[in-house]
């Protein structure tokens, strides 16, 4: 190929997702983010969860349970505030215009910077889950590994989703402040049709079992901790009775399958919003 050839062509996708995830590699606060996951599980291990017992859950799997409910809360709050400023911020500060002024398409440089921040992401939960696991193989214990792979497909999931409504945020949101406050506001909403409002609604309104819990279950976060729930409770004791209803309409496999599925198709579809809107806009 000659040079001429050569020098026409756009750098792809693969080569936007390795500046991506080599920049925030090199950021201070992915640092902050990698010792916090990684010390938390360790963290556990050394204060004994995984030696302790509550409501029948022990040994790993409750120590990966407590690790998982934990990031279902802190993960999509990171996700959507430190993602949901990333392309509005390049506009602000002019790299937007700049590198869009390069032989960069559009579709590269959205979809380049979602996959470099995503596997940014996941890298570090992954590495606990996976690290828990040898640290409890090499104690002896045993290592649920259905668990453990099941968890993290939640967690790529769970990226998935709230990476894509970030970027979709980020794309049109006209500020960084706005972006930020309008991501909080998505995260409360999340939270809160998790339990508190929904089951209000069953009580207040007699709405019918079904219709409330459908609704619940198109919350990521509703179906995240509903199928983190079920490896170990099968008949989901710890959702009292409604957990009847769950289990008639959707099965425990079926809950499984749709807490991975239905976050992904959610999060994809956010950000193929995002990159239509991002492709029909000045870079100013």
């Amino acid at each position: 190929m000659s040079n001429a050839e050569s020098s026409h062509m756009p750098p792809s996708l693969t080569t936007m997702w390795r500046m991506e995830l080599r920049e925030t590699l090199r950021a201070g606060w992915y640092r902050l983010y990698l010792l916090a996951f990684v010390g938390l599980m360790a963290a556990f291990f050394a204060f004994g969860l995984a030696e302790s017992s509550v409501m029948g859950f022990h040994g790993l799997g409750r120590l990966l349970l407590t690790f998982i409910q934990i990031t279902i809360l802190i993960l999509p709050i990171f996700i959507l505030v430190t993602t949901a400023r990333t392309l509005v911020g390049d506009r602000e500060t002019g790299v937007w215009e700049y590198m869009l002024s390069l032989p960069v398409s559009f579709g590269g440089y959205y979809w380049g910077r979602m996959g470099g921040r995503g596997t940014a992401t996941i890298l570090p939960l992954v590495l606990a889950l996976f690290g828990g696991a040898l640290i409890e193989l090499f104690r002896g214990g045993v290592v649920p590994w259905d668990v453990v792979l099941f968890y993290s497909l939640i967690v790529v999931a769970m990226t998935v989703c709230f990476l894509g409504i970030a970027m979709m945020l980020s794309v049109f949101s006209s500020s960084q402040e706005m972006a930020i406050g309008v991501a909080f506001v998505i995260w409360l909403a999340a939270e809160g049709l998790v339990d508190a409002v929904l089951l209000g609604l069953l009580i207040r309104q007699s709405v019918a079992a079904e219709w409330v819990l459908g609704l619940a279950m198109l919350n990521p976060l509703q179906a995240f901790r509903t199928a983190a729930v079920v490896l170990f409770d099968p008949e989901l004791k710890l959702l009292g009775p409604l957990s009847y209803t769950l289990l008639e309409e959707l099965g425990a496999n079926g809950l499984i399958i749709w807490a991975i599925v239905w976050p992904i198709i959610v999060g994809l579809g956010a950000a193929w919003i995002g990159a239509w809107r991002f492709s029909r806009r000045d870079a100013v």
